[in-house]
């Protein structure tokens, strides 16, 4: 060590580490990644595997004896020359090593170049080709219209019964899942055991009406809010027809859903709730019985059977326990005008049945004379086996085929 700053610079400086950009990539295994310059680098790196020995020139062959004697020189001088000798030679050798080490790594990389250029190449030329390929027109695919034909003879065959989609469509709390779940019962779709399940739940939330609710309102969101989200369906049959209920939601937020729903039926059902201030709210006030009438006659349902419900609560019943018949005529007179705007004819279009959805009365069978005296028309079930309906447009060579062009 130098004692002075003098000493110090008369030492030669060693030369400082500095790495270079284009230095070779340190591998230490023979299947680790390269190392990129730029990426997160760590410091303090795993030894290197002993690096292979340099491959030597061969010896050139040794020379004559009196060729070696002359060329031999004499050993002090051999001694004195060989120092600064062996010292320039060195530096010779450092500076040689990077320069193969570093062609060895770029003859190594070049190969890694190419086939990433051919990568990018062979990932072009394909997005070029989708590209093409999307925009070439799509050719038709022809549909064997006789094997479309022959199914549909068979399904005919095997039940020749009409099938009509039926949506309930009303205000919110109308008692239109209470209306869907009562047929299911009626009509076998749901045992009795099933019910007592669905009564012990709508007891434990304080909501003893809502249990009929419960087979058309599986999700439990729609059980403990007391709404339908979704779209329900569910299926029955009559001795005449089979039936696909489509239990449309009467909340203004879900109004998509109910346009779903109404969009694939063939009859719309209008639930109506007799009890004070529902009427109203859902029919004066701008409710959502003025819209789903509107949009059920624009998704085209031509058929409309208006169902006024809950003509046995408490807020419209007589004292002898009968249906007022004051409250039915009411809503009957409120809603034909309007219907009639719509575009409904209330003569061939639009049928008006009392009903209690909760506890089944006219919907299948008749309803009593004791509670409800003053009508005698149709039940629910005779009015939809008995509503004429426009026949569906059919190819004379069988059913109608729509082709979608982009699916297949």
């Amino acid at each position: 060590m130098a004692d002075s700053w003098e000493d110090q610079a008369e030492e030669p400086s060693k030369p400082n580490f500095v790495p270079r950009v284009d230095a070779p990539a340190f591998v230490p295994r023979a299947s680790a990644p390269a190392f990129v310059p730029g990426q997160n680098f760590n410091l303090q790196p795993p030894p290197p595997p002993p690096r292979p020995a340099a491959q030597q020139p061969p010896p050139p062959p040794p020379p004559a004896a009196g060729q070696q004697s002359a060329a031999e020189p004499e050993p002090a001088a051999a001694g004195s020359a060989e120092q600064p000798s062996s010292s320039a030679a060195e530096p010779a050798i450092e500076q040689e090593a990077p320069s193969s080490s570093s062609s060895a790594d770029e003859q190594a990389a070049e190969p890694a170049s190419s086939a990433s250029n051919g990568d990018v190449a062979d990932v072009t030329s394909k997005a070029e080709q989708l590209k093409i390929d999307s925009t070439e027109p799509t050719e038709d695919v022809p549909v064997d219209e006789s094997r479309v034909l022959e199914a549909y003879k068979r399904l005919i065959a095997e039940d020749p019964r009409d099938h009509l989609n039926v949506v309930f469509i009303g205000h919110v709390d109308a008692g239109k899942s209470t209306l869907g779940g009562q047929i299911l019962y009626i009509t076998g779709g749901v045992d009795k055991r099933t019910i007592e399940k669905y009564e012990r739940e709508a007891r434990d939330k304080n909501r003893e009406s809502w249990y009929m609710a419960y087979i058309m309102d599986t999700n439990e969101e729609e059980r403990v809010k007391g709404i339908t989200v979704e779209v329900g369906r569910a299926k029955f049959e009559t001795d005449k027809r089979r039936y696909t209920i489509l239990d449309a939601p009467g909340h203004k937020n879900y109004v998509p859903n109910m346009i779903m729903g109404a969009a694939q039926a063939d009859v719309a059902v209008l639930v109506i709730s007799s009890r004070k201030g529902e009427y109203e709210t859902g029919f004066e006030k701008g409710g959502q019985t003025r819209e789903h009438a509107q949009l059920a006659k624009t998704l085209g349902v031509v058929k409309l059977v208006v169902v006024v419900n809950k003509l046995d609560d408490h807020s419209v019943v007589g004292e002898n326990g009968q249906w007022s018949q004051e409250r039915y005529d009411e809503i009957v007179k409120g809603l034909t005008p309007f219907l009639k705007t719509c575009g409904y004819n209330p003569k061939k279009d639009l049928t008006f049945i009392p009903i209690s959805a909760l506890h089944g009365h006219n919907v299948k069978q008749q309803v009593s004379s004791e509670i409800c005296p003053w009508y005698d028309g149709p039940t629910l079930f005779e009015t939809l086996d008995t509503i004429e309906m426009p026949r569906r447009w059919v190819k004379a060579a069988g059913a109608l085929l729509v082709k979608i062009r982009g699916c297949k």
